[in-house]
């Protein structure tokens, strides 16, 4: 057989073969000539049958499709040219070409060993289409993933917490804004680094039981001190939470940090304000019984002393116990006032000669081994406060001082400055700007650590329960506040330490509250024509004692032990003039409740308060209240003033 004719039939039979194939084929020889094509070629691109004949130039395909403008508004023969040309390379070819219909074919070229190329066309349209669908899904569904992944971020850096994720070697793998910064680094900087790198060593072994529990798979809570890179201290509640893989694997737990410092100090200053409560509950009851007995104590003492002839036995034994009574009756005021946060009234002080007392009380109590030194040189600045409180301050440190010398001779100095305060220095001490007194008592002792050191005005709080109630401080630093002023503390183990009162200078010649000249008491007088006077007082002692001071001023005097009992006595006895009266009284009546009653019905007798439990807390509209014990001066000046016969 000719093989020209058998190639004509391998051909012919080829081509019967692509008829039944989906995709357009054609064929073309290395002179750029059509050797065959199939009809789904011809239908696909909408080419004329003409131009299946076999010689047809591949040029006379591209002529026709740039003159019907598949190829968009381009010089006909130019675009014959270029893609003449770029055929004529016969390399291989594989593209995409949207027709202008919208259908797009997928062309891909083959060279042929003999020269020419066979090419497939492929109708791709659905398939580019369901593509081009998914990828917008795909875009969608990444913008949303990122939106979310944004709006977590934006989420994790604001709450109130730190956040990192540390992989099962303990390698930060994210962090948020709060944790970053809380480092003195941003979350970048955090990623890659081992946590023993980042926190410090101590927080890292405290964590690391509960970090151990973590890449395990268990979730875990705990609380910690920690020391933050910047020197802050915080209290800090964490969570650890373990993430696993689809498989079980932990690869990791993610550490949230929620700062508790100012829940803390809350807490604490809440649970130290009911102590106070208590105390104050506690303290006033206390203080009733402790100055009835001191007004015993004082209403014997005084007449006794008046009667004693020997004056060496008066000054060895008398005086001494009547000023102790005296400095009891200070003692309980001071506790009311601390535990009520109330100052009391406030007077003109000398601080050099507040100290020069203080020194001589001081000297002759302290230990021996104990060196107590005073100011080097003068100092002239006054204050306004309340001197018992001021002095008492100022033993409580010197006290306080001796106990940190342990039974080893050392020095305690007590010294006094007038300074002024800059800015700086007072904002850094929770003050004004200004002039100042400061009163320092310092110490050679052992000192007090750091934890020790930031409990110490804690009401109740003592390092040597044997000996004392730890209210020693925070009656300290209750005076202060109390006097618009500060005390500081200063020390460092075995460098001792200085407590410094600070407190306004003022002039003593302006101030609203002047030094007094005059002395407690004013001398013993009888007040004639003073009348008859009711006196109501459930303790049996105490009315004895105040009833012979009001006779010994002018009175006669008549008892009862209720406010009820008294009631009954105002209807039925019409001579009296004045109610002397305690506030604290047995039965459904208080003393403040018979004065009331009294003021509407009787207007015209005078009437007066007694109490134990503070001046200050007993609220009275129309009598005034006198504080246990009362002296005769003090009882004399009242008793003149409410009755009009004279002013205190």
């Amino acid at each position: 057989m000719n093989p020209a004719t058998t190639k004509i039939q391998q051909l012919n039979a080829m081509l019967e073969a692509l008829e039944h194939i989906g995709q357009g084929v054609t064929v073309f020889d290395d002179a750029l000539k059509l050797v065959a094509c199939n009809s789904v070629f011809l239908r696909m691109l909408d080419f004329p049958a003409h131009l299946a004949e076999p010689g047809t130039a591949f040029a006379e395909f591209i002529r026709h499709n740039a003159r019907r403008g598949e190829y968009g508004d381009v010089d006909v023969e130019a675009a014959v040219q270029e893609r003449v040309l770029r055929a004529g390379l016969f390399e291989p070819h594989a593209f995409d070409r949207k027709r202008p219909d919208g259908t797009v074919l997928h062309v891909a070229g083959t060279p042929l060993p003999t020269g020419g190329f066979v090419t497939v066309y492929s109708n791709v349209t659905s398939d580019r289409m369901r593509e081009a669908e998914l990828a917008d899904r795909v875009a969608q569904r990444t913008a949303e993933l990122r939106r979310n992944q944004e709006r977590l971020s934006l989420i994790a850096n604001e709450i109130k917490a730190g956040i990192v994720f540390l992989d099962s070697n303990e390698v930060a793998r994210y962090a948020n804004l709060r944790f970053a910064r809380a480092y003195g680094t941003t979350p970048e900087g955090l990623i890659g680094r081992y946590a023993r790198d980042v926190i410090t060593a101590r927080t890292h072994a405290a964590c690391a039981p509960y970090f151990k529990k973590a890449r395990n798979g268990e979730s875990t809570d705990f609380n910690l001190d920690i020391l933050l890179p910047d020197g802050r201290r915080k209290y800090v509640r964490t969570y650890l939470r373990p993430e696993t893989s689809a498989d079980g694997h932990v690869t990791g737990f993610y550490v949230l940090s929620v700062d508790m410092t100012r829940q803390r100090d809350s807490d604490m200053a809440l649970a130290n304000a009911q102590k106070m409560e208590a105390l104050g509950t506690l303290s006033a009851g206390i203080a009733h019984d402790f100055n009835n007995l001191l007004t015993i104590v004082l209403g014997n003492l005084g007449p006794l002393r008046e009667r004693m002839q020997d004056a060496a036995l008066v000054q060895e034994f008398l005086d001494p116990s009547i000023a102790a009574a005296r400095r009891g009756t200070e003692l309980t005021a001071r506790l009311l006032s601390l535990t009520k946060g109330r100052p009391r009234e406030p007077e003109a002080i000398s601080v050099q000669d507040l100290i020069a007392d203080c020194l001589k009380i001081l000297r002759s109590s302290l230990p021996t081994y104990v060196n107590l030194t005073g100011p080097n040189d003068p100092c002239g600045t006054w204050v306004s406060a309340d001197r018992s409180q001021f002095e008492m301050a100022i033993i409580n440190l010197a006290v306080n001082a001796a106990e940190a010398l342990s039974d080893k001779s050392g020095t305690i100095a007590i010294t006094c400055a007038e300074i002024r305060l800059g800015s700086e220095d007072a904002r850094s001490l929770g003050l004004s700007p200004g002039e100042y007194a400061r009163v320092t008592v310092s110490d050679t002792g052992a000192g007090i650590d750091a934890a020790v050191l930031s409990r110490v005005f804690d009401p109740f709080f003592t390092t040597k329960a044997d000996k004392g109630a730890g209210l020693g401080l925070a009656m300290v630093h209750s005076f202060a506040r109390n006097s618009s002023g500060v005390v500081d503390v200063k020390s460092r183990p075995g460098a001792g330490t200085s407590f410094s009162i600070y407190l306004p200078s003022i002039d003593p010649a302006s101030s609203a509250h002047p030094p007094s000249h005059e002395a407690e008491e004013t001398a013993r007088q009888t007040l004639p024509g003073l009348g008859l006077v009711l006196l109501v007082e459930d303790n049996a002692d105490v009315r004895q004692v105040t009833r012979r001071q009001l006779v010994e001023l002018g009175a006669k005097v008549i008892e009862a032990e209720t406010a009820e009992e008294a009631q009954a006595l105002l209807e039925t006895v019409r001579d009296i003039v004045l109610v002397l009266c305690d506030v604290a009284l047995p039965g459904a009546m208080s003393g403040l409740d018979l004065s009331n009653k009294c003021h509407i019905s009787h207007p015209e007798i005078g009437f007066v308060l007694m109490t134990g439990h503070g001046a200050d807390s007993v609220a009275s509209t129309h009598a005034p209240v006198l504080q246990k014990p009362v002296t005769d001066g003090v009882l004399a000046r009242i008793l003149l003033r409410v009755l009009g016969q004279g002013v205190s």
